[in-house]
């Protein structure tokens, strides 16, 4: 969602998202493109920093990383502010979601847990 958002708001002509590894630990990578011609740099995610119950320091987060290789794409506030607006339901939801999956899988591992040890 946020290399689409972007694209359309911060006037980028095409993005690459991908799966990386980076420090021995799984990342997310985005690169930009503006001009024609090839594509920017990747710019490394920390998954762990992109999952947060405080939206604001992701949208943070996200700001200082693209910020380092891609100076302008904050330069305009309004188009950044709209970015950002746009972007926090999806963070919102998305982190719900990830709360909701780990509560049923630790309900379905003490399950398993006590139909192992009632047996016995």
């Amino acid at each position: 969602h946020l290399a689409n958002l972007l694209k359309s708001k911060c006037n980028y002509k095409s993005y690459d998202t991908a799966p990386s590894w980076a420090l021995d630990k799984p990342a997310h990578s985005i690169a930009l493109k503006k001009e024609p011609g090839q594509l920017g740099p990747h710019v490394l995610l920390d998954p762990d920093k992109l999952v947060s119950g405080d939206s604001s320091k992701v949208l943070d987060y996200l700001t200082s990383q693209l910020a380092k290789v891609y100076p302008s794409v904050n330069a305009h506030a309004r188009q950044w502010l709209a970015l950002r607006e746009e972007l926090e339901p999806t963070m919102v939801k998305s982190f719900e979601l990830i709360q909701q999956q780990s509560v049923k899988a630790a309900n379905k591992r003490a399950a398993k847990a006590a139909g192992h040890s009632g047996g016995r």
